[in-house]
């Protein structure tokens, strides 16, 4: 590993968001918000641009979704070139992300995650000044060829119901560990802007985050009860491959 590899995976840990930062404190944009990876494509390849005054030193790596992970560490069957580079003031860089050929499910997508990390030059005169390492990290889908039906349909598909670990009774009014189930049918991931619930004229923001293929996740209600929502719709925005998104409505299944 080279020095400057070193400095990086030493900075990977407790790096600060680039999401949780004002945008204009961070000098390395990186054009889109997600990476689909065909599972015939030889790379793919992602744009970043500095728009910053000085040269930024910039670590690129593909992570399983363990964010806290040192790269060095991390074992995926994708590599990112260059993987350590210096990308110059007002200029930008491509990387290409290569696919090692280790088994993936062919039955389903797959996802990982890749990170663009920044570190700002030392200012010679600077003591005693803290830095801080800016780090983007955009969803990355592997996507196997000949899937059923197609990714745009996906959405259309989830069903949505109220539930709780404990298998809680919808006609018990209980609140404990009340949640919404979203289950997925299909064999890509969707993706959710924000999801809400609408009941009675009312607008309850439930949350965003992903649900994974042939499975379900979990968006817990702590203030409602089942009675009160058992006529509810649930209105969720979903983001396609190219970061567009548009807005669902469905009725919860009883």
């Amino acid at each position: 590993m080279t020095p400057i590899a070193r400095v990086f995976s030493s900075l990977a840990i407790g790096v600060v968001f680039l999401s949780v930062l004002n945008a204009a404190q961070a000098a390395i944009v990186v054009q889109g918000t997600r990476v689909v990876f065909a599972a015939d494509a030889r790379e793919v390849t992602v744009q970043i641009n500095n728009t910053s005054s000085e040269p930024v030193l910039v670590q690129s790596w593909v992570d399983d979704g363990r964010a806290n992970v040192p790269p060095e560490q991390m074992k995926v069957p994708f590599v990112v070139a260059p993987a350590v580079g210096r990308v110059e003031a007002g200029r930008g860089a491509v990387l290409r992300i290569g696919y090692t050929q280790e088994a993936l499910p062919a039955d389903r997508e797959s996802l990982f995650w890749l990170n663009v990390m920044e570190v700002p030059p030392r200012q010679a005169s600077a003591e005693n000044v803290l830095q801080f390492a800016f780090r983007t990290r955009i969803k990355l889908f592997f996507r196997p060829p000949h899937l059923p039906s197609d990714v745009d349909s996906a959405a259309q598909r989830l069903s949505w119901r109220l539930g709780s670990g404990k298998g809680l009774d919808p006609d018990s009014g209980a609140s404990a560990q009340l949640a919404l189930q979203v289950s997925n049918p299909s064999a890509y991931h969707v993706s959710f802007g924000d999801v809400t619930l609408s009941s009675k004229g009312k607008l309850m923001p439930v949350g965003q985050g992903t649900v994974a293929p042939f499975s379900s996740a979990l968006f817990v209600l702590p203030r409602a009860t089942a009675r009160e929502l058992r006529h509810a719709s649930v209105r969720y925005e979903v983001i396609n491959d190219y970061g567009g998104r548009r807005t669902l409505e469905k009725p919860l299944v009883e």
